[in-house]
Parts: structure tokens; C-alpha cells; sequence
């Protein structure tokens, strides 16, 4: 074969592979372009019913008016969140499969024991919500106020027990910090959502929750459970009676936020279809009503702000661990 027909053929096989590689660009940008054209799964890393559940309701009905395309609920509970936050970690970025993002698993899990995810495994796609937490107990407690349970506590350390919806999650830590400020020890009894670590304290398995404020809200209002004190800065509107941490002299404002997130290689296309997706039914006042009606506090940001606030937390949350000694072994 001569040079010149070599060179033809070598010619013709990069024109091909070109030709090739844009005909492949070319779909994945109209397959963009064209997102969503079938259902979306939202993957919740604990079981149904929960918090995390009631805070994405408004998100999964009101989404889909903006979007054209239903969304469906995929549970995926265990370990503390960190079984379905792994599978969502490993889904195909092609933004039919999103998650369902919170602290708990998203920072704190990470930030206490070795697992097969990170938050760099994960795109923010804009946070709409931040809830607060708060201790309470059945209201037949002898502990009417925190200072009752804590002085209760001293006298009999290691044997009252608290619930939480996992072990290290952001409820948990609330409560570990509490234990540290206050020179107590509390036992922690994890369950899989927050539903059902306030059925144990109201079936009196458990002596103390620490829950998130929307899982608690209806039990505080219905008097099925009596707070004693809340994590957030300011008192709480639909509870101005209960007091918080930093007004009882602890040193403790927290609070978690939701979002949607999308494994790592999602198109930046559909991120933003997403959150403008998101701001508009923020800009309608479609999600606002839903969620302050159950107790949540609309905490609207763009992902760019999203990755700011997860990488806050992150090392936030690690110095507190470290601190306070919480590495899970």
C-alpha cells in the first residue's frame, strides 16, 4: 500500500471517529435538551413515613407542574441512611435518579465511619428547607423543665435513654453535644426514621427524644409529648413557651437542611432544569405554605450556595466529632 493511500485511509478513519464522537455528543445533548421524558425516583435513605418524607411531599407533588414528568419515592433504609445514600451515589447520572439529601447521611455518617460514599460522589441541585431539633418526653415526665432531666441525669448516669432515627445522625450528635455540655450521660437507642423513634417515647420504651421539629410538631401540639428545649436560635413560633439550648446556657444551635442532590456526572443542563424548576414554585408560593404548615422553615438556596453550605458542615461536623469523641469503631 502506498503512502498516499495510507494517509486516505488514516483520513477517513479519524473523519469517522469524528463524525462518530458528534453524532454521540449530539444525542446526549438533545436527550438533555428533552429532560425529563419519563418518571423521576427520588431515593429516601430511610424507612417510609419519617421526616424526611413529610419535608419532600411538597417538592415530589409540586416539582412535577414545572417539570411535566411525575416523581416517584424509592425507600432504601439501613444503616443510618448510609445504605440507600451509597445506592444513590452509584445511580446513572443521567437525572432520573435524584436523592433525597440531609445532613445526617450526606456529612455526619461520612464524618464518623468508613463507607463507599462522599459528598463529592454527589452535585447539589438547590436546598428548600431547614428544620431545628428538639428534646422532649411523654408529658406524665416528672421533667418539666431540661434542667429536671439533666439534674435527674447526674443522679443516675448512663441509665436514661434517648431516641433517634440513627446512629450519628444530626439528632444523635444534638444530643452527644448535650451530654458534653451539660457533664451528663444519656444512652442513645437509634431507630430507622424519626416516626419511629417518637413512637418509642411515646410508648414509654424511651425515656427522652431528640427528633426533628416536623416528625414532633403534631405529638408537641397534641400533647402526646412535652418539649423541653429546641436547637434552633429564636423560639419557635407555634411553641413560644419552649425555650432554647443557647437561652438554658448550652451551647448549641444546629440544624439540618433538605435538598435535592444527583450523582456525580450529572449534566449541568439538567441541574439547571431542576432548580429553575424549583425557584419557580418558590416564586409562585406553591412549596412556601405547604412547608411551614409542618413546621419547616423554607431555607431556599441555588446549588452553587448548596456546595458551600455541605462543605461548612462538613468541617464543622468533623471538628465536633473529633472533639467530642463520636468515631464510630
Amino acid at each position: 500500500m502506498t503512502g498516499r493511500k495510507i494517509f486516505k485511509l488514516f483520513l477517513l478513519m479519524v473523519l469517522g471517529t469524528v463524525s462518530s464522537l458528534s453524532l454521540i455528543l449530539g444525542m446526549a445533548g438533545a436527550a438533555e435538551k428533552d429532560y425529563p421524558n419519563k418518571v423521576i425516583t427520588l431515593i429516601n435513605p430511610y424507612a417510609p413515613g419519617g421526616g424526611l418524607d413529610i419535608s419532600f411531599q411538597a417538592i415530589v407533588d409540586i416539582l412535577p407542574e414545572y417539570l411535566g414528568q411525575k416523581m416517584i419515592v424509592s425507600h432504601k433504609p439501613g444503616a443510618g441512611g448510609a445504605i440507600g445514600t451509597a445506592s444513590a451515589a452509584k445511580a446513572k447520572p443521567d437525572g432520573y435518579t435524584l436523592y433525597m439529601g440531609g445532613v445526617s447521611p450526606v456529612v455526619l455518617i461520612p464524618a464518623t465511619r468508613k463507607v463507599s460514599y462522599s459528598y463529592d460522589d454527589f452535585v447539589p441541585m438547590g436546598t428548600f428547607d431547614k428544620l431545628f431539633f428538639v428534646v422532649c418526653v411523654r408529658p406524665e415526665s416528672p421533667w418539666k423543665t431540661l434542667r429536671d432531666l439533666i439534674n435527674d441525669a447526674k443522679q443516675n448516669p448512663g441509665k436514661l435513654k434517648f431516641s433517634s432515627y440513627g446512629v450519628m445522625s444530626a439528632t444523635h450528635v444534638c444530643m452527644e453535644i448535650l451530654n458534653h455540655e451539660a457533664g451528663i450521660k444519656t444512652v442513645n437507642i437509634p431507630y430507622t426514621n424519626d416516626s419511629l423513634a417518637l413512637t418509642a417515647a411515646i410508648g414509654g420504651h424511651v425515656q427522652i427524644s431528640c427528633n426533628t421539629i416536623q416528625a414532633a410538631l403534631p405529638h408537641l401540639l397534641s400533647g402526646t409529648l412535652r418539649a423541653l428545649a429546641i436547637s434552633d436560635t429564636g423560639r419557635y413560633k407555634h411553641l413560644p413557651d419552649v425555650p432554647t439550648f443557647k437561652e438554658l446556657g448550652f451551647n448549641i444551635e444546629t440544624f439540618s437542611w433538605h435538598g435535592l442532590m444527583a450523582p456525580k456526572g450529572t449534566p449541568k443542563a439538567i441541574v439547571d432544569k431542576i432548580w429553575s424548576a424549583q425557584k419557580k414554585a418558590f416564586e409562585d408560593n406553591k412549596v412556601q405554605p405547604r412547608l411551614e404548615k409542618i413546621g419547616l422553615i423554607p431555607f431556599l438556596y441555588p446549588p452553587e450556595d448548596m456546595d458551600k453550605i455541605i462543605r461548612a458542615d462538613i468541617v464543622l461536623y468533623n471538628q465536633v466529632v473529633k472533639d467530642l469523641g463520636l468515631e464510630v469503631k
